[in-house]
């Protein structure tokens, strides 16, 4: 596949060609693997978000079951917002 891309920072471009030339790669191939690699961080950080996400949740569940008074987190999300508009 042939594709052209705008506005690449110039140092990036240069050490990627010599990282390439470094290990016998063709230039295509060196920008394939590092495009690989950034969605693969990106989506890993996402995983890592989402189970912090699952743990926070289960955090506030054993709370709210300790807590002896009824409530909402909505309100006090609400009351909180309210707050700061102040």
């Amino acid at each position: 596949m042939s594709v052209s891309i705008k506005d690449i920072d110039e140092n990036a471009y240069r050490n990627l060609k010599a990282e390439a030339i470094r290990h016998d790669m063709k230039i295509g191939e060196a920008a394939s693997e590092a495009f690989r690699l950034w969605v693969a961080s990106k989506r890993q950080s996402r995983i890592r978000d989402e189970e912090l996400m699952r743990r926070a949740a289960e955090v506030m569940d054993n709370l709210r079951e300790k807590s002896e008074v009824s409530w909402s987190g909505v309100e006090e999300i609400r009351k909180w917002r309210d707050r700061r508009k102040l």
